[in-house]
């Protein structure tokens, strides 16, 4: 009879529910589940909509929470969709005729088209804003979340230092979950 090595630690499921973040088993799912883009649009909104969640500004609005969206891609239409949800009790905005200001939203997403990053970038430098993108190298260029694809996953990589520039706390169990990048 064959004996199992005993476990360390629960396993990663397990710490996933434990933490709240079931939503991120949809990042372990094939891409190929669906049509192509189609399902990976849709693991990226719900990680987009999910990470707000694990994220702390100095202030927030009383009522709303503002979602810009830069770019037209599958992710940034399925974005437009989440707009009057509630999260962290308040009604999610979302903006993604591209006529917004950025120092006024709590998050920025960027679809993969959008090339104005650097403009916006330079534009935010000191404001608590949350930007995701899944741009190649987006955490590592001064972004603050970054999805990837590997290994036929969505995977998300966190760069601390520009979280903390933007004065935003990011929860310690979805650091866990992320890689962290310089």
């Amino acid at each position: 009879m064959k004996h199992r090595a005993p476990r360390t630690g629960p396993s990663l499921l397990l710490r996933l529910r434990r933490c709240g973040l079931a939503f991120l088993v949809a990042g372990v799912m094939p891409l190929h589940a669906a049509p192509p883009g189609e399902l990976e649009a849709k693991i990226k909104a719900a990680y987009v909509f999910h990470i707000i969640k694990f994220v702390e500004w100095p202030n927030l609005p009383a009522d709303t929470l503002h979602l810009c969206v830069a770019g037209s891609d599958g992710v940034t239409l399925l974005l437009g969709d989440l707009a009057g949800k509630q999260i962290k009790d308040r009604a999610l905005k979302v903006d993604n005729d591209g006529s917004f200001d950025p120092s006024q939203c709590q998050v920025l997403y960027l679809g993969r088209p959008d090339r104005r990053w650097p403009e916006l970038q330079a534009k935010l430098r000191g404001q608590a804003v949350l930007t995701v993108s899944d741009q190649d190298g987006f955490a590592r260029g001064g972004g603050i979340v970054g999805l990837y694809p590997e290994g036929g996953k969505i995977k998300l990589e966190i760069n601390p230092d520009a979280a903390r520039s933007a004065n935003l706390r990011i929860s310690a169990k979805l650091l866990e979950l992320a890689r962290t990048v310089p």
